[in-house]
């Protein structure tokens, strides 16, 4: 197990130095750069500015170095736990990283365990049934196939214009003075279409995934043996069926949760909720390389530290994986 779970690190620190570089140099290769844009008057400062002063701002960022200089000076900053400091928002990226990262943890969890709870219970009756569930199958598909801009924005329009029952932005109520109990609520009630748009659009996998897992366990000598001994239905379903049928459906989740941060960007802009996602976005639209770089590195060790969960779970559901 130890060597497995060696050689799994060892392949992950390799890709990380390799997203370090990418980090770096992808936002440097779209086109125009941070002090364009504050001179044209689209960042955060009203007025054009003279030469002089984006001279002296290009001095300031370090962005008239050579570029191998600024990859340095990077890795350095990188080293010493520093990721720069924000063009656009003019505040130091880890901060802003740290205060917008719950926003989107908040928005993928609530969205996965709402998921996969519904797919887990749906897709065990289905399987120990074996039969096909229609009524659950068609509106799935269309709800997968369905882009989560395009749902997002058909549940803002029925459900926050035509029916004002949700809001239509924000991650809470300003100006509120809840406390407590009614500020979980404000912030449910505020989180609840994000949520749901991001749900809908990975239940139909997770649902198949559960419903064919049970399929080929269902079939298996132990639970035809627990059957002939009498035990409850309940017992078996879920005791021998679902607890030997988690293994893909755990990797399969672990998946989800790693390229689900990636997957609430749009959901985040659609609904102006202020997570790492809308961040990047904005980020992408003034240029600004440091946040740029924060953000894509938050998503790349999002993306590894799960996978290395999951390699690790794995590893405790599975035995056969600790002799390899």
């Amino acid at each position: 197990m130890i060597s497995y779970l060696g050689r799994r690190a060892a392949t992950y620190f390799l890709v990380f130095v390799t997203a370090l570089s990418v980090n770096f140099f992808l936002p440097r290769a779209i086109p125009g750069n941070p002090i364009e844009e504050l001179s044209s008057g689209v960042g955060n400062l009203p007025v054009q500015l003279d030469p002089q002063t984006l001279k002296a701002l290009r001095r300031h960022y370090g962005l008239d170095l050579p570029i191998s200089v600024q990859f340095y000076n990077y890795i350095k900053g990188l080293a010493c736990g520093d990721l720069g400091w924000s063009i656009s928002y003019r505040a130091p990226v880890g901060g802003i990283l740290v205060e917008r990262f719950p926003w989107t943890l908040l928005l993928t969890l609530s969205a996965l365990l709402l998921s996969f709870s519904a797919a887990l219970f749906l897709g065990t009756h289905s399987g120990w049934k074996k039969r096909r569930e229609w009524r659950v199958l068609v509106p799935a598909v269309c709800l997968e196939s369905m882009p989560p801009f395009v749902l997002g924005s058909l549940l803002l329009i029925l459900l926050s214009v035509k029916i004002p029952i949700f809001p239509l932005s924000g991650a809470y109520s300003p100006f509120s003075e809840f406390t407590g109990f009614g500020k979980v609520l404000d912030l449910a009630y505020h989180a609840a279409l994000p949520v749901l748009v991001l749900a809908a659009s990975s239940f139909f996998s997770a649902y198949l995934v559960v419903r064919s897992s049970v399929l080929l366990v269902t079939d298996e000598p132990y639970v035809l043996m627990a059957e002939i001994k009498g035990l409850p239905e309940r017992r078996v379903r879920y005791h021998y069926v679902l607890r030997n049928a988690l293994l893909p459906v755990v990797t399969f989740f672990g998946l989800r949760l790693a390229y689900s941060a990636g997957g609430a960007i749009l959901v985040e802009v659609l609904f102006a909720y202020p997570g790492i996602g809308r961040l990047s976005y904005e980020a992408v639209l003034s240029h600004d390389y440091p946040l740029l770089q924060g953000a894509f590195l938050a998503f790349t060790l999002w993306v590894l530290l799960i996978n290395f969960c999951t390699d690790c779970l794995y590893v405790n559901l599975d035995p056969r994986v600790k002799e390899v």
